[in-house]
């Protein structure tokens, strides 16, 4: 399994109509950090299926959007530079379509738009998020629910 930092578990829901369609993170880089990342994992205890991989490269201000199936990283990544990283802290705001299975991704209270992923897995398949890389703590964890 990857440097897990942090991992959420998400509370399960038998009620389809109310389930989660926002997750707010804001964290605290470490010292001199290099990169992190958001994963939206298939399982609490295997990291084979993650429907949707968000990466920042920090010195390269380098986007990275993937996803992993039965192990294998997809070949079809996408690569976004944006200027809106600095080496202390960031905040991010992740929003669910799941009717059109896409993930929004907001800088901050979601005022600053940043991405727009395509996943291949339904978004109902989420079961934990995983923090990975150089955070050195999580201020804030907020999941909103319909």
């Amino acid at each position: 399994m990857a440097n897990v930092r942090f991992l959420l578990v998400l509370p399960t829901n038998p009620d389809e109509s109310d389930r989660m369609n926002k997750f707010t993170i804001v964290g605290t880089m470490r010292q001199q950090p290099n990169q992190f990342s958001i994963n939206f994992v298939n399982s609490p205890n295997c990291t084979d299926n993650i429907t949707y991989h968000f990466k920042v490269r920090i010195p390269t201000q380098t986007i990275i959007e993937n996803y992993k199936s039965n192990g294998e990283w997809s070949s079809s990544h996408q690569e976004t530079i944006l200027n809106i990283f600095d080496e202390s802290a960031f905040s991010l705001e992740f929003r669910f379509d799941y009717d059109d299975s896409t993930i929004h991704v907001y800088q901050g209270q979601g005022h600053n738009f940043v991405t727009k992923f395509e996943t291949l897995f339904s978004l109902s398949e989420i079961q934990s998020i995983q923090v990975w890389g150089d955070v050195q703590k999580i201020n804030q964890f907020s999941l909103s629910y319909d």
